[in-house]
């Protein structure tokens, strides 16, 4: 009996090592990764936060290598640092790839890496800020200095291509930016290599690290980066208000709620959706649009344009601003937004709304008194002028007694305290507004 339970234990321990010999033998099977990063077209907080997340995921799984292949006329230089940054701090040996262009801030990221190579006829530079202000170009042309000296490559060459008062003899006069050809910039030492295509900077790799199994992922963006980088996109982002604003007006401008409101609404929530996601939007500044939204619902309750509308105003004007990457941007962006809107609100009210398919959307019948139609509202019309006393603190709405009638009312200007002397001021449909009866002096 004892030795059936050895030779049972002895069998288990086969079963159990011939499996992790088999899982052994898959795990040396398994290949080395190089990670291909498309940077092309604009930078941007959506465009860093996809770079970063890629660089951290290659990470994870021990990536032999990561490409970075750039085509990129420039864009926020913020992001463009944050991408340098993620370059310059991974562990992964790094490349460069200029598929056809590395231009303003596209510079520093192609910089970034231990290796850079260049297609032939890619250019590199012309890397000037803008606005063109002294702090401006100081802090910029630091940042590729120190980029520069990190990645052993000419501070000064690099430099002279955001700083127009730098002179290389031979190579940059004064009050013009730097921009290389691939030849050029090779002949400078800029770059290490020119390379016709991405297949050959993998079998480069390939050799250089003495590896064969190996798997090319190309990353892609996933939706909230997509999106994050569509809203913030500088030419995108006016267009994206633009239609909330347009959408809005228009639906305010019409009764019922329709169409016009829901595609304003998703806009504006598409516009502060991908902020937040690009990171540029904090959750406070959503918050601080929707108390500008909510600070507008309560003045449309309350007679005349006080603290509430201003207050609402400037709160979503304030979150919109803060929405944006950099305060240039913003103003940019939002005047941008302000001229279109009017103009397209305009041509709305001048040529959409009068047009027939326009009433297939809205109901524009009259019902007037004349045609015999009669409203459900009583007509208090006649109570304008009327004096009474307020039986509950108005602010602003209230109980007040008028004649020998307990009315709802509402207070123009603000607070009204309990029995103070009232007049109607006025009567706006179902609302009743009084003010302080102002007594006669002697």
């Amino acid at each position: 009996m004892r030795h059936k339970k050895i030779l049972i234990l002895i069998v288990f321990l086969c079963i159990v090592l011939s499996f992790t010999c088999d899982s052994l033998a898959q795990s040396t099977d398994l290949p080395d990764y190089i990670y291909v990063i498309p940077v092309k077209g604009i930078i941007d907080k959506g465009m860093a936060a996809f770079v970063t997340r890629v660089i951290r995921e290659a990470e994870q799984v021990q990536a032999k290598a990561l490409v970075i292949e750039i085509d990129t006329p420039g864009g926020e230089v913020g992001s463009a640092i944050q991408v340098s940054k993620a370059i310059l701090n991974t562990f992964i040996p790094t490349v460069s790839f200029i598929n056809n262009e590395a231009t303003s801030a596209g510079v520093i990221i192609a910089i970034s890496s231990k290796t850079l190579v260049a297609t032939p006829g890619a250019t590199i530079g012309a890397a000037e800020t803008r606005p063109k202000e002294e702090k401006y170009i100081s802090y910029w042309s630091s940042a590729l200095r120190a980029t520069a000296e990190k990645t052993g490559r000419n501070p000064e060459l690099v430099a002279a291509m955001a700083d127009a008062d730098i002179v290389i003899e031979g190579i940059k006069e004064k009050g013009k930016i730097l921009s290389l050809t691939t030849g050029e910039a090779l002949e400078l030492g800029l770059i290490d290599e020119q390379i016709n295509n991405l297949e050959d900077i993998v079998n480069k790799i390939k050799t250089t690290q003495n590896i064969e199994n190996v798997e090319v992922i190309k990353a892609e963006m996933n939706l909230s980066e997509r999106i994050a980088h569509l809203v913030s996109n500088p030419y995108i982002a006016p267009v994206i208000l633009t239609i909330g604003i347009v959408g809005i007006v228009t639906e305010i401008l019409t009764p019922g709620f329709g169409i016009p409101g829901i595609i304003g609404l998703m806009a504006i929530g598409l516009f502060f959706g991908g902020t937040y996601m690009a990171g540029a939007a904090k959750i406070w500044v959503i918050g601080l649009f929707v108390l500008g939204l909510l600070l507008l619902l309560v003045e449309m309750f309350i007679p005349g344009f006080g603290v509430f509308g201003v207050t609402g105003i400037l709160s979503i004007i304030a979150s919109v601003i803060l929405a944006f990457p950099t305060p240039e941007q913003a103003l940019v962006s939002i005047l941008i937004t302000l001229v279109s809107s009017i103009v397209l609100i305009y041509l709305l009210l001048k040529y959409v709304i009068k047009a027939p398919i326009f009433e297939r959307i809205v109901l524009s019948t009259k019902q007037a008194k004349s045609e015999g139609y009669v409203t459900a509202i009583k007509d208090e019309s006649q109570l304008v002028g009327a004096v009474g006393k307020a039986i509950t603190p108005l602010r602003p709405a209230g109980v007040a007694l008028i004649g020998e009638r307990r009315l709802d009312v509402l207070a123009e200007g603000g607070f009204i305290p309990s029995n103070s002397d009232i007049i109607v001021s006025k009567v706006e449909g179902n609302k009743i507004i009084v003010k302080l009866k102002v007594k006669e002096s002697v």
